[in-house]
C-alpha cells in the first residue's frame, strides 16, 4: 500500500508584509497511486503566487488524463510539453513570465512505479532499499538563478527520472528550496528518517498537521522563505 502526506506554509517574510505565499502543493490519489505537484513562484515576478497554483493544477489535470496501462510509455518530453501548454493556457495574462514558477512533479501508480519531472530549484530525493538518493542534479549558475515555467522553454532545462517503490519504507520526498536549502547533504538521511517515521504513524490529516507545525516552526534561525514538503511512501 502506498501512502502520502504533504504540507505547504507561508514563510515569515510574506507573513510580515501581508503577502500570499508563493509555494503551492497539489496531492491527489490516482487509481491506487498518487500525483504530487510542488511549485515555488519566483519572488521577482508580480503574479508568481498565482503561477505556482496554476502549475500544480496543470500537473494534476494532465496526469489524470493518462491511462494506467500505458502512462509509463509516454515520452517524458511530451509529458512536460503538455503540462507547459496547459499552464500557459491557464495563466490569464499575456506576459506569462509575470507568473513564472518552478515545478516538481511526481506520478506514482499503485505498483509503486514512479516518474519525476523537475524544472527549477527545490529537491527530489528517494529512499530505495534503505539508501537515500538525491534525484535533483546540482544547481548551475548563481544561487538566485533558477529555471521556471514562463521563462525557460527548452527541454534541456528539465530533469526527469524513473524508479520504483518496491519495499516497505521505500519513499520519495519533494521539497521547495525553502526547505532543501537549509539541509546539508550529511543531514538528508536523518531528515528523511524523521519525516517518514512521524508521517507513517499518523493519518494523512494528522501528518499534514504535524508537517505544518514543523515547517512553521522551522529550526533554522532567521528563516524567511515559504516551505513545502510532500512524501509518498510504501508501508
Amino acid at each position: 500500500m502506498l501512502r502520502a502526506a504533504g504540507a505547504c506554509v507561508t514563510g515569515p517574510a510574506h507573513l510580515q508584509t501581508f503577502q500570499p505565499g508563493q509555494d503551492a502543493l497539489a496531492l491527489r490519489g490516482w487509481r491506487g497511486g498518487w500525483i504530487v505537484a510542488v511549485a515555488d513562484g519566483l519572488g521577482s515576478r508580480a503574479r508568481s503566487a498565482t503561477g505556482s497554483r496554476l502549475a500544480v493544477r496543470a500537473a494534476q489535470q494532465i496526469a489524470r488524463q493518462w491511462s494506467p496501462a500505458s502512462w509509463q510509455e509516454l515520452p517524458a518530453r511530451q509529458c512536460a510539453t503538455d503540462l507547459y501548454r496547459r499552464w500557459l493556457a491557464l495563466v490569464p495574462w499575456q506576459d506569462k513570465s509575470c507568473a513564472a514558477t518552478t515545478l516538481l512533479w511526481l506520478v506514482c501508480d499503485a505498483e509503486g512505479r514512479a516518474r519525476v519531472w523537475q524544472l527549477g530549484d527545490g529537491m527530489v530525493l528517494c529512499r530505495l532499499g534503505g539508501r537515500v538518493q538525491v534525484i535533483t542534479p546540482d544547481r548551475p549558475g548563481f544561487g538566485n538563478q533558477t529555471r521556471a515555467l514562463g521563462t525557460h522553454r527548452a527541454w534541456s532545462d528539465w530533469h526527469t527520472a524513473s524508479f520504483t517503490l518496491r519495499e516497505p519504507g521505500d519513499l520519495v520526498l519533494l521539497m521547495t528550496d525553502g526547505v532543501s536549502d537549509d539541509l546539508a547533504a550529511a543531514s538528508l538521511d536523518g531528515f528523511t528518517q524523521v519525516v517518514h517515521r512521524q508521517i507513517q504513524q499518523r493519518s494523512r490529516r494528522q501528518a499534514r498537521r504535524w508537517l505544518t507545525h514543523e515547517l512553521t516552526h522551522w529550526a533554522t534561525p532567521l528563516h524567511s522563505d515559504d516551505k513545502t514538503v510532500a512524501m509518498v511512501f510504501r508501508e
